[in-house]
């Protein structure tokens, strides 16, 4: 019987070892794919950026984060939708001045109508 449990053992042992080899080879490749993957959406949402749909943009920009978290790529896509989205317009200037207020309208008492 203890010929058979060692037997046992070493078989399993050895699938043990063989299906971790295999893991890691594939642990490898997923993550060429992965990163295949966040580029493509990276893409795709730097092309509709340049189309001005900031939803869209912002969707694929996302994908790109949920497909791989651990990459950077994602968020910086990200990152340069919300800035174009949300950045001033070329007509506003960032030297914007308040109205100016007529001196004589701010002394006047303010009779409650």
């Amino acid at each position: 019987m203890k010929v058979i449990s060692a037997i046992v053992g070493l078989v399993l042992l050895g699938a043990s070892f063989t299906l971790a080899y295999l893991s890691n080879s594939n642990v490898e490749q997923m993550n060429k794919n992965k990163e295949a993957i966040v580029m493509k959406y990276v893409s795709d949402s730097s092309i509709a950026l340049e189309d001005g749909d900031y939803k869209v943009a912002i969707k694929f920009a996302k994908l790109a984060i949920a497909a791989d978290p651990k990459s950077k790529v994602g968020f910086k896509a990200y990152d340069a939708v919300m800035e174009a989205k949300y950045k001033p317009s070329e007509n506003e200037t960032s030297t914007q001045t308040a109205p100016e207020v007529d001196e004589e309208e701010d002394e006047e008492e303010d009779m409650g109508c």
